[in-house]
């Protein structure tokens, strides 16, 4: 997911001092984006994938009394950036695999901006 995220073109990663430091940043708005990682289970899983397959004119409907729980050893795995005024959100789901001892991915890397963005923070 990283490589997709520093490859947009809203994105900005910037290395200071000798790269010890990587600060991202959503250009159009100039905002700070952190980096979330929350494994779920597989209930949560399976209703934060329907809502990732939502059509944007529902998404108000389809995050309405969803908060994100997350577990030590979920079933799935969200890995998320989100800018620190919430205009931005990328979204990668990923379920837990058995056979391959790794979390492979179950959706596309969703990306949100402006009001969807903000609907789709409210589950943060």
């Amino acid at each position: 997911m990283w490589s997709n995220i520093c490859s947009d073109n809203r994105i900005n990663v910037c290395k200071s001092f000798f790269g010890l430091s990587t600060t991202v940043k959503y250009v159009p708005t100039g905002s700070v984006v952190d980096v979330k990682r929350v494994k779920l289970s597989k209930q949560d899983g399976e209703r934060l994938l329907k809502i990732m397959q939502t059509a944007h004119d529902n998404m108000n409907k389809a995050v309405e009394n969803f908060r994100l729980n997350g577990i030590p050893n979920g079933n799935y795995m969200l890995e998320a950036c989100c800018s620190q005024d919430a205009s931005y959100v990328a979204m990668h789901l990923l379920q837990y695999k058995p056979s391959d001892y790794d979390y492979k991915p179950v959706s596309d890397i969703i990306v949100y901006e402006g009001e969807e963005a903000k609907i789709i923070n409210q589950i943060f």
